[in-house]
């Protein structure tokens, strides 16, 4: 199981951080404004419901990378990148509705940051 633990830690400290961005949004729900202008996937995506699927995915990409289920590893990849890719566009687009500028705030760019980090480790192959 350690074996699994060296091959897949990039993809065991992404399920971690997805993990801690779920139980971050669980903590503080509600935390996006509610402007009246696009109601929408913003508002919405720091509620409960979706920060509990994050909790989920990141244990089960936890699991996959420390028992290193080999054809489970591109498809948590995949889920991976989907789910910080759709925070960085909330994030872009809470920044558009409230502030008018869509990369003004750091939170925005971290998320897209860690986007591009997990397209580029699947693409790169993720596994030693």
């Amino acid at each position: 199981m350690s074996k699994g633990i060296r091959k897949n830690y990039s993809l065991l400290i992404t399920g971690v951080e997805i993990i801690m961005l779920g139980a971050f949004f669980v903590a503080n729900s509600l935390r996006f404004d509610r402007p009246d202008l696009l109601n929408s996937l913003a508002s919405h995506i720091d509620d409960p419901p979706f920060a509990s699927i994050d909790i989920i995915v990141g244990t089960i990409i936890v699991m996959v990378a420390y028992f290193d289920i080999h054809h489970l590893i591109k498809w948590c990849y995949a889920g991976a990148a989907f789910i910080w890719t759709i925070y960085g566009f909330a994030f872009m687009l809470q920044n558009v509705e409230v502030m008018g500028h869509a990369f003004r705030r750091l939170d925005c760019w971290l998320m897209f940051g860690i986007a591009i980090r997990v397209i580029l480790e699947s693409w790169a192959g993720g596994r030693k």
